[in-house]
């Protein structure tokens, strides 16, 4: 079985627990990335937050309107670039935030029980790596 199989079996098996855990919130599995980041970020635009998590620019317009529509974020123009949006958390994501944090601090203990502490240090750095590799190799695709 090729790694690539079981980061992307991982993934989806992260989505579902994190779409269980955060239904109660009105947010799907996906969003999780959208909360910790606007709320790290207040005023990101929606061109920056495409490249911090690595979805393109109109599945983060579509993802930004439902969580708008849910009273997590707000959108207002750039004052000094009116074609940009900027984006800024709500009261109701950062009441949420750090449900989210404890919702992934959880997901990660039980993925890593039985770990050392090396053995997670190892993974960690290793995971790490590939996911630069990774986006070497689609940047460099890009300017081809």
């Amino acid at each position: 079985m090729s790694l690539m199989r079981f980061i992307n079996r991982t993934s989806r098996l992260s989505e579902m627990y994190r779409n269980e855990k955060l239904k109660k919130y009105g947010l799907s599995g996906m969003h999780h990335t959208y909360i910790l980041n606007i709320c790290n970020n207040p005023g990101v635009t929606q061109d920056q937050l495409a490249e911090i998590i690595f979805v393109n620019k109109s599945n983060v317009a579509r993802q930004l309107a439902v969580l708008e529509k849910s009273g997590f974020v707000m959108r207002e123009p750039n004052p000094s670039d009116g074609r940009k949006l900027l984006v800024y958390p709500t009261e109701k994501a950062h009441t949420v935030y750090p449900k989210v944090v404890e919702i992934l601090k959880e997901w990660n203990e039980i993925i890593l029980d039985g770990f050392s502490s090396a053995e997670k240090d190892l993974l960690e750095k290793t995971m790490s790596d590939v996911m630069k590799k990774a986006k070497t190799a689609v940047d460099t695709m890009e300017k081809e």
